[in-house]
């Protein structure tokens, strides 16, 4: 197959110039989050999230859905302000400037002062919503994208451009409080740990993994018991095969095949 080339005098002519500016314009600025605004997002909740006053008998600690992170960017990417009429919440934050995602959640939590957890009252015309998703005790999993809009249908402020949308499993219930105050981790869930007021996934034991990479672990085929492994025998992994295409049933550890 031939190909014509034309070659064209540079720099382009004016005309030229303003149509390949109102080009590059015209494409949609899609923005979804990088690794690093994916922690900042994930850091800031948690912290927020372990800082609850009164502290929180079972706040579970949050980790990163890619699921979650798609289907938020979908959303950005409709410019709009509000739900998205499905069984979850998103949380939206909007700005003139650029797109700063630990201001966002600090906004977010900043409706904490409009809250009273007694009552499960929001001070009227003020917003809680935002707040209460952040502190929900029973979401585990975030995730979030970001767009440039050239306009947000639904938003009243003129100028604002840059969209955060954030969705979350599992989101908030109206009827329920957002957590049982109490004496913090209190009534984590048998299978987590406690660590800085959250509940989390307890981390596996040195001698744990290594048994897993060895396909070798406990006396005989593995059974888990929530995140508790029956170690190796006294004379090391040696002879404690795993049972073919096992796989942890607590989260958060790789498949071993």
């Amino acid at each position: 197959m031939s190909h014509r080339w034309d070659v064209s005098p540079w720099p382009p002519s004016p005309q030229l110039s303003l149509a390949l500016t109102v080009l590059i314009w015209t494409i949609p600025h899609c923005h979804p989050a990088h690794d690093e605004e994916k922690k900042i997002i994930l850091d800031e909740h948690n912290k927020y999230r372990s800082q609850v006053s009164p502290p929180a008998k079972a706040m579970m600690k949050m980790t990163w859905d890619t699921d979650l992170e798609v289907d938020a960017q979908k959303q950005a990417e409709k410019c709009k302000w509000g739900q998205n009429g499905g069984p979850g919440r998103l949380n939206l934050f909007a700005t003139a400037s650029t797109l700063d995602v630990k201001l966002a959640i600090e906004e977010w939590n900043r409706e904490r002062k409009f809250y009273n957890l007694t009552t499960s009252e929001c001070v009227p015309v003020q917003s809680c919503d935002n707040y209460i998703q952040v502190v929900w005790a029973e979401t585990t999993r975030i995730g979030c994208g970001s767009n440039y809009c050239e306009k947000i249908d639904g938003m009243e402020r003129e100028n604002m451009h840059h969209l955060l949308v954030c969705n979350y499993y599992r989101p908030e219930i109206n009827e329920k409080k957002p957590y049982m105050e109490g004496p913090s981790c209190e009534m984590c869930p048998m299978d987590t740990v406690c660590v800085n007021n959250l509940c989390g996934d307890s981390e596996p034991s040195w001698t744990e993994v290594n048994c897993l990479k060895m396909r070798r672990i406990g006396q005989g085929p593995c059974t888990p018991l929530g995140s508790i492994f029956t170690p190796c025998g006294a004379g090391g992994c040696e002879g404690h095969e795993m049972s073919p295409g096992w796989e942890p049933q607590s989260g958060g550890w790789p498949r071993v095949t």
